[in-house]
């Protein structure tokens, strides 16, 4: 198992960190979707948020929308499933974005929460939340599994499936 890092990936220094002490295999290029995958399998992928404010901008920001957006409608027109990771210890679940609020953007919680919601149906894309401290493990688990249900049943941390209703 290589696994692709994409070469805008910023910030992933606590990733490489444990992946270099666990020697596992990945290779830094540029990916057209996302930033984790694993080499020869366009089908899934997992795109990493350091926050709820990085994932706000890049859904709200007309500014910073359109790579997003293009990498979204790429990953649904290729048929790739993509996994949205966001870093934010005090979501647990979806409904947990409603109760946010943020230092660097008038948009509220709940604004955020239906815009999640509405990506989620548009492009069938899952939003899974962690702590800072577990996305390693998380991205290597989704990886081997490419089933979130399953990483979910394994995982002890406090990441959690979004559910739709």
């Amino acid at each position: 198992m290589n696994i692709i890092v994409d070469t805008r990936e910023k910030k992933w220094e606590h990733i490489k960190a444990l992946w270099d002490r666990r020697e596992v295999p990945y290779t830094v290029r540029k990916l057209d979707v996302a930033d984790y995958m694993l080499e020869g399998d366009e089908t899934f992928a997992i795109d990493r948020k350091h926050n709820l404010d990085e994932l706000c901008t890049n859904l709200m920001n007309r500014n910073d929308s359109s790579r997003f957006w293009s990498e979204m409608r790429r990953a649904k027109s290729k048929g790739m499933k993509v996994i949205i990771l966001v870093e934010q210890a005090n979501c647990k679940n979806i409904y947990d974005v409603a109760n946010w609020s943020s230092r660097f953007s008038r948009v509220t919680g709940k604004v955020l929460m239906k815009e999640i919601l509405r990506i989620h149906y548009a492009y069938n894309i899952e939003f899974l939340f962690c702590d800072k401290r577990h996305s390693a493990n998380m991205i290597l688990r989704l990886l081997e599994n490419h089933d979130y249900t399953e990483v979910k049943k394994e995982e002890k941390c406090q990441d959690t499936k979004t559910t739709m209703k």
